[in-house]
């Protein structure tokens, strides 16, 4: 087995650990146990559990990153991508509803503004939260913009937690449901202000 392959198992390890149990109720022991590797070869890649939490959150970061990009290339419309977004965390509603969500319970344990961990949690979900913006932004919602994007974010959040507390993936579905709605009846003023100008030009 390569090194590489080594630190990737680590980190998978770790950030499905984390999600259920938590950074605090997990050990590095546990995390090498899951990924099949001796405890000892654990501090040749990482010294600390923090070192691996936010090498697992990295990761995470990537992910989002790549899945935001694909969604940039392949939608013309702000809309779709919005929803696009919605319907992959709606994929994960089986795991949310048992564990919650993985960012927002690394912030829960900690303190954002001072723990590494829970802060770069935190930045994850603010860049989200950033590029929602900008597609509200490209709606014609420039000065909504943000506050829409951070409505979308607490739908989310707030979905979650409401899932998690009854056990029912349903509730979560059903607040992406609202949330997917909610952004397909917003109007692209940017285009309705083009066709308003074009007929007072006529």
């Amino acid at each position: 087995m390569s090194n590489s392959n080594k630190r990737e198992r680590l980190i998978d390890s770790a950030s499905h650990l984390f999600h259920r149990f938590g950074i605090a109720n997990t050990s590095l022991a546990d995390i090498a146990k899951h990924a099949d590797i001796p405890i000892g070869n654990v501090y040749y890649y990482f010294k600390t559990k923090e070192e691996l939490a936010l090498a697992a959150l990295q990761k995470r970061q990537q992910l989002h990153r790549e899945i935001r990009q694909r969604l940039d290339e392949g939608f013309d419309d702000p809309r779709q991508r919005l929803i696009e977004v919605l319907r992959f965390h709606d994929a994960m509603k089986e795991d949310y509803t048992r564990y919650g969500c993985p960012l927002g319970k690394l912030i829960i344990e900690s303190d954002a503004q001072q723990d590494n961990v829970a802060k770069t949690s935190a930045e994850t979900l603010m860049e989200l939260a950033d590029w929602a913006a900008r597609q509200f932004a490209l709606l014609g919602h420039e000065e909504q913009a943000r506050m829409h994007a951070v409505s979308l974010m607490a739908g989310l959040q707030g979905g979650t937690l409401m899932a998690k507390a009854l056990q029912d993936p349903a509730v979560y579905s059903t607040e992406i449901e609202r949330l997917a709605q909610w952004v397909a009846n917003m109007p692209n003023k940017r285009i309705h202000l083009g066709k308003v100008a074009m007929r007072q030009t006529a």
